[in-house]
């Protein structure tokens, strides 16, 4: 679980979160498809949490913290969501200041970030703390699979199961799944995928147009017994005309 980081007055004083840089002139991403793969997976992930109050979650932020010598220093996860902190905006996320660590990072990975993904990092935020750490590779470049997870125990990381296909998130109720090159969410208890946006709108205009067609079909049916009815009801008359002609007819000749 997340440890909560008890602040250092002393640090405190002589940093505040408006002295914090949020940026280091460096790009967001290795490369376009990282930058695509990252913005893909936080969408749905935003939309997902949206009215959980408590629940935090971004990407490519500054993460500010002491480390064991009480210096400050920062990583930029590129998905991290932390429970029990308001979902304010915030420019950059001090540990020190907030109380409690993330509790979940998903990293996108490559061959040129690999040793600093697979070394560096989990020292890092298993000294802070974070209780689930993945690391996903968009191109395939050298992760088999391309989805890996690590679980926090006893303050060491244990690798998941990498033969099964889904890795789960306690913190975030969400199985992690690839699907081509691509990293996809779905919700543990109802087992359903989580939408960006774009796909959200589209199922919502196949909902729609399928709604239309169904009403269509509806009116066509209605139309189609109502004019049945309604010849039914004009060969009923005729038929009952028919009859008294015949009577008329038959009283007549006796």
């Amino acid at each position: 679980m997340s440890i909560a980081i008890e602040p250092i007055k002393r640090n405190l004083d002589f940093y505040t979160v408006d002295d914090l840089p949020e940026s280091d002139g460096k790009p967001m991403a290795e490369t376009h498809d990282h930058v695509l793969q990252m913005v893909a997976a936080l969408d749905p992930l935003l939309w997902h949490y949206r009215d959980e109050p408590d629940l935090y979650l971004i990407g490519n932020m500054f993460v500010y913290f002491l480390d064991k010598n009480d210096k400050l220093q920062r990583v930029a996860p590129d998905i991290f969501a932390v429970r029990g902190v308001s979902k304010e905006k915030r420019r950059v996320y001090y540990v020190a200041q907030e109380g409690k660590a993330p509790e979940v990072v998903i990293e996108f990975t490559s061959r040129k970030t690999r040793k600093v993904d697979l070394y560096q990092k989990p020292d890092i935020y298993s000294w802070l703390g974070v209780s689930e750490y993945f690391m996903f590779d968009p191109l395939g470049d050298y992760l088999k699979p391309r989805l890996i997870g690590f679980k926090l125990v006893r303050g060491k990381y244990v690798q998941m199961d990498k033969t099964k296909p889904r890795l789960h998130s306690n913190v975030l109720g969400l199985d992690l799944v690839t699907e081509g090159n691509r990293l996809r969410f779905y919700d543990s208890r109802t087992g359903e995928k989580l939408l960006t946006h774009e796909e959200a709108q589209a199922a919502r205009q196949l909902a729609e147009a399928q709604a239309q067609r169904e009403a269509k079909a509806r009116q066509t049916a209605e139309t189609k017994a109502q004019r049945a009815v309604a010849a039914q009801q004009v060969a009923e008359a005729e038929m009952a005309r028919l009859r008294e002609d015949l009577a008329r007819l038959q009283k007549r000749d006796r």
